[in-house]
C-alpha cells in the first residue's frame, strides 16, 4: 500500500485514551495502555513519531547519580534504570549497559575551599573523600555496584583521560540505547496491539464539560474522549492551558551535542565519561555532559545547556561548538577535533521547579499531565509509565492484561548485520537487498524500501534516516541523499520535487534541471546509477 506523501492517517471520531505527544514517554504510555485495551490514540503535531527531544539527546540511560535526592526525578530515574532490560524486551532494539567513569580532577572543588586545606588534606580529599561521598549518595538512593577507583585504575579503564585525574568512580548501571529508534519501536509495538498513531494532527483545544474533557480539538478535526494523557514535551504546559488543567510552565532549554566519526572514535573510550564538580559548581540545572559512545559506535560530546525563548530553537551557532571543544578538552585533552561529522541539538522541556509534573489534573477530570520530562526522561521513561498507570488505577480504570496482546515487534532486518549466507539468500529473492544505497553505513535499497512502507511509514527524508541510519555516517548524505529521495518519490509516487527532509515547509528541491536519477526515480531498483 503507497503512504501519503504527508503520512496522515484518518482520525477516528472517539478514543477511550488520547495521548498527546509522539515522543519516547507518549508512546511508552501508548505501548502499555494497549496492554489492557487497543482503544488509544496518539496525537502528534510532526510528520514521524521522535521528532522532539526524543531525536536529539543523548541516549543516556543515567542511574540516577547525577539527580538531586528527594525529587520525582531522582526516584523514578533509578527505578527506571533497573526496569530497562525488561521495557526494551520484545522491541527488537539493541540496549547496552556501558557504565560511567566519574573522573575527580583538581578542578572538582573550587579554590577557595581548597586554599584552607594543607597538601595531605587536598590529597586525601580528592582521593578518598569525594569518591565515597559519591559512592554514599548513590547507594542513599538506590545506586547499586559503584566502584571506587584510583588514579591508575581510572588510566586502565580509560587511558584517554586527563593525566590530572586524580581518582575515579565507575557507575556500571549507566546504559546506552538508540532513543529515536525506541521511540518508533514503541510507537509500532503499540499500533501492533490496536492503537492508531495520528501525525501531522496538532492539539488546538479541548471540550470541557461538567469539569470533566469530553473532546480534543485538533487541526484536522474533534475526537471525543473521557481520558486524555498529556505528554506533549515543550509544549505540555500549552496544551494543558487549553484544557484549563495547568498550573506549570516550560521554559524551553536548548543543548548541543557533536557527533564524531565512528571510523576514527569508536574505541576512543569505553565507557562514558564525565568531570566531577562538586555540587553548586554547575552553571546550570541541567546534566554536565560528557563524552558518550553510542550503541551505533559514534562517540558524541556534550550537551550544552543554555535557556532559549523559542522552542523550536535547534540552532547550533559555532560558538555553541566551540564552546563543547574548550569544555571537555581538559578531561580528554587529545580529543581528535577534526573527526566531527555532524553536531545536533535538542530542546529540553524543563519546569521552574526543574522536576517532573506527573499527576492527574485537579481541576479537569479525565487529564493526566505528564510533563517537565526533561533528562533523565529517557531513562526515567520505564518508571513513568509505571506511575501513570497506578494513576489511571486511582482515578477508578481498570487495567484487565488483554489475552490477545503482541509480545512482541518484529524488529527490521539490519542487511550490515547478517551473516554471508543471509545476505545471499535476501539477495537471491529480491536484488533490491544487493544494492547498497548508503555506503558509510552499509543500508540497501530494500531497507530503505521497509521503512517506507512499515508500520508507521517513512514518508520523509528524516523518517528514513531515523529507522535506517541512511545518511548517518561520515559523509552525512553526500552519496545517498539523492537515492534516498529517488526511492521515496517512486515508493510513495509522488514527483521528486514533492520529497521533503521532515515533513511539509522542508522541499529537498525546486524543481527540475534535466532528465537525472532525481527526475526518474522509476522501477524495481536504482542499478547502474551513480
Amino acid at each position: 500500500m503507497v503512504s501519503s506523501p504527508r503520512n496522515y492517517q484518518p482520525l477516528p471520531p472517539r478514543a477511550e485514551i488520547v495521548v498527546v505527544g509522539a515522543g519516547v514517554i507518549g508512546c511508552a504510555i501508548a505501548r502499555e495502555l494497549t496492554r489492557y485495551t487497543p482503544d488509544v490514540l496518539v496525537l502528534d503535531k510532526e510528520n514521524d513519531v521522535a521528532c522532539g527531544a526524543s531525536k536529539a539527546n543523548n541516549a543516556e540511560i543515567h542511574s540516577g547519580i547525577g539527580e538531586d535526592p528527594g525529587t520525582l526525578k531522582q526516584r523514578l530515574n533509578v527505578r527506571g534504570n533497573q526496569m530497562y532490560e525488561e521495557f526494551v524486551r520484545g522491541l527488537g532494539v539493541e540496549f547496552k549497559r556501558q557504565g560511567l567513569l566519574i573522573v575527580v580532577t583538581p578542578r572538582s572543588a573550587p579554590p577557595e575551599m581548597l586554599k584552607k586545606m594543607s597538601e595531605e588534606e587536598r590529597i586525601k580529599f580528592f582521593t578518598e573523600v569525594i569518591p565515597r561521598g559519591i559512592v554514599s549518595f548513590g547507594e542513599k538512593a538506590g545506586i547499586r555496584g559503584l566502584q571506587v577507583l584510583s588514579r591508575e585504575e581510572v588510566f586502565r579503564r580509560e587511558p584517554n583521560v586527563t593525566r590530572e585525574a586524580l581518582a575515579g568512580v565507575f557507575d556500571p548501571n549507566y546504559g546506552m540505547v538508540c532513543p529515536y529508534k525506541l521511540t518508533i519501536a514503541l510507537a509500532e509495538h503499540a499500533v501492533l496491539n490496536g492503537a492508531k498513531v495520528c501525525l501531522n494532527t496538532e492539539v488546538t483545544g479541548f471540550r470541557v464539560e461538567d469539569g470533566r474533557v469530553r473532546a480534543v480539538i485538533t487541526n484536522r478535526g474533534v475526537v471525543e474522549t473521557s481520558l486524555v494523557i498529556n505528554a506533549a514535551g515543550v509544549f505540555a504546559d500549552e496544551v494543558a492551558d487549553m484544557a484549563g488543567a495547568g498550573g506549570f510552565r516550560i521554559h524551553p532549554r536548548k543543548g548541543a551535542t557533536l557527533l564524531f566519526d565512528r571510523e576514527v572514535t569508536s574505541e576512543y573510550v569505553r565507557s562514558s565519561v564525565a568531570e566531577f564538580r562538586l555540587p553548586g559548581m554547575k552553571k546550570t540545572k541541567s546534566k554536565g555532559g560528557g563524552a558518550m559512545p553510542t550503541v551505533e559506535g559514534n562517540l558524541q560530546l556534550g550537551p550544552t545547556a543554555v535557556e532559549v525563548e523559542d522552542k523550536y530553537d535547534t540552532s547550533i551557532m559555532a560558538e555553541e561548538i566551540e564552546e563543547i571543544f574548550e569544555r571537555f578538552h581538559y578531561l580528554l585533552p587529545d580529543f581528535p577535533r577534526d573527526a566531527v561529522i555532524s553536531a545536533f541539538s535538542g530542546v529540553r522541556a524543563p519546569t521552574y521547579e526543574e522536576d517532573f509534573v506527573i499527576e492527574a489534573s485537579d481541576r479537569v477530570g479525565g487529564f493526566v499531565n505528564v510533563a517537565g520530562i526533561q533528562s533523565p526522561g529517557l531513562a526515567s521513561a520505564p518508571a513513568i509509565v509505571e506511575m501513570v498507570m497506578g494513576i489511571l488505577r486511582d482515578m477508578g480504570w481498570r487495567l484487565e492484561e488483554r489475552e490477545d496482546f503482541v509480545h512482541e515487534r518484529p524488529a527490521p532486518i539490519k542487511f550490515s548485520e547478517l551473516s554471508h549466507r543471509e545476505k545471499h539468500r535476501l539477495i537471491m529473492e529480491d536484488p533490491r537487498w544487493g544494492h547498497v544505497v548508503c555506503r558509510c553505513e552499509t543500508v540497501t535499497e530494500m531497507e530503505v524500501v521497509n521503512a517506507i512502507h512499515s508500520i508507521i511509514p517513512a514518508t520523509d527524508m528524516d523518517a528514513v534516516k531515523r529507522r535506517t541510519r541512511t545518511g548517518m555516517g561520515r559523509c552525512q548524505g553526500g552519496f545517498c541523499g539523492h537515492r534516498v529521495a529517488a526511492i521515496l518519490a517512486r515508493e510513495l509516487g509522488i514527483p521528486i520535487t514533492q520529497v521533503t527532509k521532515n515533513g511539509d515547509g522542508s522541499p529537498l528541491y525546486l524543481g527540475r534541471t534535466k532528465e537525472t536519477l532525481l527526475s526518474r526515480g522509476k522501477g524495481s531498483s536504482l542499478e547502474g546509477e551513480g
